[in-house]
């Protein structure tokens, strides 16, 4: 499987949203989003398809669900480094392990856990995530995953919210 670097991790919220009320809004948001770099040139791989998807043009309120099994592990007995391993199987079929510092999510993991929204979007298209963009135009940006919720992701969150004090 590929291996990408999160080279951020951020937390949406729509405007004037900073915490779910209803049922329909805890299943949407908060939306975990991962921030990689652009696709490298060279040969196709296992995690073109992804990069396919973010490159396309969409239109008005179309918005990007892939049916996708993900893993949770930590690499780094310090607890320093992650992976997210992800298996996306509709519309298209990608893989990709993608490695998040730790100290970045320990306090989203366990709203992760439970089976937040995961959204993967290049560093390029993360800079037009801003304060002032609405929910749609965010949603358009992203490849979202529809990852159930994870109970090993929640044991993790546990050791390291135990060790980094969150």
């Amino acid at each position: 499987m590929p291996m990408l670097v999160a080279a951020e991790v951020v937390s949406l919220w729509p405007r004037g949203v900073r915490e779910a009320t209803t049922a329909e809004e805890a299943s949407v948001w908060p939306a975990f989003v991962v921030v990689v770099g652009e696709h490298p040139d060279g040969e196709p791989s296992a995690v073109t398809p992804l990069f396919d998807m973010l490159d396309r043009p969409r239109h008005g309120s179309v918005v990007t669900i892939v049916t996708a099994r993900s893993q949770w592990s930590i690499l780094d007995p310090r607890l320093a480094l992650m992976r997210f391993g992800v298996r996306a199987s509709v519309p298209v079929r990608f893989a990709a392990q993608i490695l998040i510092p730790a100290q970045q999510v320990v306090g989203l993991l366990e709203v992760v856990a439970r089976g937040a929204t995961i959204g993967i979007t290049t560093r390029g298209r993360a800079y037009r995530l801003t304060e002032t963009v609405g929910v749609r135009e965010a949603l358009r940006e992203l490849v979202l995953l529809s990852c159930g919720p994870s109970r090993e992701l929640a044991e993790l969150a546990g050791h390291i919210s135990a060790i980094h004090g969150a």
